[in-house]
Order: structure tokens, then sequence, then C-alpha cells
């Protein structure tokens, strides 16, 4: 395995990079890099590359899987599959490292990407984060796959309103980051507060051409006003459901 990689100042002005909805994901781009073997590939497991690249940093292993999923659906990473294991592919590796001497490297242990090998369910499409998020409901609840999970309103509406994004960004490019943007914030964002997003997205004047960007700046804002009025209400449901009990209990007492 390589020491290092070289690291090209052209990706100053990569429109890819630019358009990435966090440092943290152009970071991961780049400091894997330096870990990939002659032919431009290295493990896809988030668990390992959380491990290997991110050492020291104590990121979570799904927040990596996020940042994997987003550097896929960007074109920047291909994942492809040989057996059980799931590794990645750098597309433009050879034309950015012309000077490698495969002779001093060594033979590299992870097998070669040919696009037969392509994963097949490659890329995010809204077919595969529904399933996803049911998924995560299941296991949330702890439940069975059998058992019906509780269904919140970002499982309810996500189909409808992605639909409608469609109709305003038919690109295909642009949808990838929406769903990127949907997969990468399900877990830990209130998921009225990723709606809204996504809708302002929709009903914004302009064709938003930063979409990551975008959505990242509505999300910031809008998920501590959800959170609050989320608080707000569950606090007012308790106060009538307690008020009534106090007020009986003191009744109770008096003339005693």
């Amino acid at each position: 395995m390589a020491r290092g990689r070289m690291l090209q100042n052209r990706i100053s002005k990569s429109k890819k990079l630019a358009e990435l909805s966090s440092d943290t994901v152009r970071l991961l781009y780049t400091w894997m890099l330096s870990h990939l073997d002659v032919n431009g590939n290295f493990y896809a497991d988030p668990v390992m590359v959380n491990n290997i690249v991110f050492t020291r940093l104590g990121h979570s292993v799904d927040n990596i899987a996020a940042a994997l999923d987003e550097l896929e659906a960007s074109g920047l990473i291909i994942r492809y599959q040989v057996g059980n294991e799931t590794y990645l592919n750098y597309p433009d590796f050879q034309e950015k490292q012309p000077k490698i001497n495969k002779d001093k490297e060594g033979k590299p242990d992870i097998p070669l990407y040919t696009p037969d090998k392509l994963r097949s369910n490659a890329g995010i499409t809204p077919e595969i984060v529904c399933p996803k998020i049911r998924e995560d409901k299941i296991r949330e609840a702890n439940t069975t796959p059998e058992q019906e999970p509780p269904v919140d309103n970002l499982m309810a509406s996500l189909k409808t309103i992605l639909d409608k994004t469609r109709e305003r960004y038919p690109d295909e490019r642009d949808q990838r980051k929406i769903l990127v943007f949907v997969q990468a914030n399900k877990r830990n964002m209130n998921h009225d507060a990723i709606l809204h997003c996504l809708e302002s997205l929709i009903k914004s004047k302009e064709k938003v051409k930063a979409i990551p960007q975008f959505l990242e700046a509505v999300l910031k804002i809008e998920n501590g006003k959800y959170n609050a009025r989320e608080s707000e209400t569950r606090s007012n449901d308790f106060k009538k459901a307690v008020l009534p009990t106090a007020l009986m209990d003191l009744a109770k007492g008096i003339g005693h």
C-alpha cells in the first residue's frame, strides 16, 4: 500500500467537490486518496474507512456511510462488489496519478474494479432510500420485519415530495443530491424540518444551483425551530393531563 498520493492543486476548482454537503465529506475524499492502491481502489466498508482514514477524528460509522453515499452519488467514487466484500474506486485515479511505479508498491490485495462488478444497487434512488428509512424505523422500534413500525411524517410524505422535486429539478444529478441530503440527515434531524427544506427547494423563486448548500443552510435554521415546537407541544399536552388530576386531588382534600 502506498504511503501517499499526489493531490493536484486543481482540486480547489472542482465543481463536484464544491457541491458536496460538508467539509467532512470533502476531507474524506482527499484523505482516502492517500490510502488507494496502485489501481485507485480501497475498501468501502464504512467501519474500515472510519478506522483507517479517520482514525483519530471520532466520527460515527453512520456519518461515514452517509459520506460514502454522497461521494458515490456525485460520481467521485464507484463502489463495486466482489463476493461478500464491497470496495471503491476513484474513476479518474490513473489520470491524476501518472507517475505511480507499480513495481515498487507490490501486488495490491484489493480485487480490480470492472463494470461487471458494479454493485447491483449502486446509486441512490427513491426506491432505495425509502426501504432504508423503513429498515431504520424497524431497528429503532426494536421490532421484527413482520411487525409494522411507526410511520412518521418523513415516511408518509417522502415519495410525494420527491416527485415534486423531480418536476422542478429533473436532472439526475440534482435528484441524487436531494436524496443524499435526506439519507444523511434522516437519523439525527427533525423529519418535519427535512420536509420543510425540500418544500423550500421546490418553492424557491429561482432554481437553486448549489442544492446541498441550500438544503443544509435551511436545515440548520429549521431543525431547531421544529424541535422547539415539538417540545412545546409535549409540554402543553403534559400540563393538560396533569393539571386536572392535581385539581381533583386537591378537591379530595378539602373538607377533611
